[in-house]
């Protein structure tokens, strides 16, 4: 078995899990990688839990094939497993956006991270502020 195809889960409050290839590995094998994160304060299981420091991060190749998941917070360990099976098999992003993930979860961290492969636009900083200020007021 391949070692990047192992998760590493390190127990520490907040929980750390990794998968694949880190950011700054990949960058040095393929210049041209999407880096696409979500962050915990935009969970509604994180809010609800008042959980919200962390986030999720995956590395994906220019056509999507996912190459690494990094996840910082509740759960990570738990969550990574979803990850690990993706890079196993192959799998590309578009896969995550379809996927049906329970309300409110973790989960939908990783979900709305694979989304923002497909809409750039939402990942932009701007756009981000607006969301965040019509989910508090809407």
């Amino acid at each position: 078995m391949n070692h990047l195809a192992v998760p590493r889960v390190i127990r520490t409050d907040p929980q750390l899990a990794q998968i694949g290839l880190l950011e700054d590995d990949a960058r040095r094998r393929d210049r041209a990688i999407r880096v696409l994160r979500w962050s915990y304060r935009e969970n509604d299981r994180a809010q609800a839990a008042g959980t919200t420091a962390g986030h999720i991060k995956i590395v994906t190749d220019r056509s999507g094939n996912i190459l690494g998941a990094t996840i910082v917070g509740p759960e990570a360990g738990e969550s990574i497993a979803t990850w690990a099976l993706a890079i196993s098999e192959g799998l590309n992003i578009r896969a995550f956006s379809g996927l049906a993930v329970p309300h409110p979860s973790y989960a939908e961290a990783g979900k709305r991270a694979a989304i923002a492969y497909s809409s750039p636009g939402l990942t932009l900083p701007r756009v981000r502020r607006i969301i965040g200020w019509l989910r508090r007021f809407g």
